[in-house]
């Protein structure tokens, strides 16, 4: 008879438990990995950071628009995903194309994003210590690689900041505001081997080829492309595909 009692008194308490842990998710996340249906558990993850407080800037890689991609997560590929990034915690963001609610995915369960025909990986722990860990896109898809990697810092300032302090220039910068969101971006090259270095300028990139370097950066201007008058991902990215001819 106690052995009865316990059993259903503990049964009694891990339905308490479920059902307490099933009231703690708020409604409107619960519709939201409803209406997932088989990708679910895509789903199920933390709900994403929302700032509650004005602030120069953002925390998302580039804009806070959604664009709908494919994502590899925990070795499973989901299309038709309304995806961003938050370069400020570095975690992938996920959204049902016609929900509001946001899902943060950790970088180590991501093995890739693809939206907006853009491509971006994680790296977590690189054996050589050269990638640090989070989202990279990769620019060009020939033999040799661009990884671009970009961290969003959340300070605070009296005075204005806006421009290359914080590493961009926005043209909306409010002065009233003291909080703001700076952004650092690095550069690594992977060669054929897949050997990555850093580069910070678009001559260090030419360099890495060393026999073709004059005859690429001729080529590019016989096309139009002065590297002064080219964005730093552009040329980049220009420089790769003339060497994967």
């Amino acid at each position: 008879m106690n052995r009865l009692f316990c059993f259903l008194s503990s049964s009694f308490a891990l339905l308490l438990t479920a059902t307490s842990i099933q009231a703690q998710i708020p409604p409107e996340v619960r519709t939201f990995q409803e209406a997932a249906g088989d990708r679910s558990v895509l789903y199920r993850g933390k709900q994403a950071n929302r700032t509650t407080f004005p602030a120069n800037g953002h925390l998302y890689w580039e804009t806070p628009e959604y664009v709908v991609g494919e994502i590899v997560f925990d070795d499973k590929c989901y299309g038709d995903v309304s995806l961003n990034i938050d370069a400020y915690a570095q975690c992938a963001l996920a959204r049902l194309s016609r929900g509001q609610v946001s899902v943060a995915l950790p970088a180590e369960r991501v093995s890739s994003l693809t939206f907006d025909g853009r491509r971006f990986v994680t790296v977590i722990s690189d054996p050589a210590g050269v990638l640090p860990d989070g989202f990279f896109e990769v620019l060009g898809t020939g033999p040799e690689q661009v990884y671009k990697h970009v961290v969003k810092h959340l300070s605070s300032s009296t005075v204005n900041v806006n421009g290359k302090a914080i590493g961009y220039y926005d043209e909306n910068y409010n002065t009233n505001l003291t909080r703001y969101f700076s952004i650092s971006t690095s550069y690594y090259f992977r060669d054929r081997d897949g050997h990555f270095t850093r580069f910070r300028t678009k001559g260090q990139l030419l360099r890495k080829f060393p026999d073709r370097r004059r005859e690429i950066r001729r080529s590019l201007r016989a096309q139009g492309i002065d590297s002064f008058d080219v964005g730093f991902d552009a040329y980049c990215l220009a420089i790769l595909n003339e060497a994967a001819r």
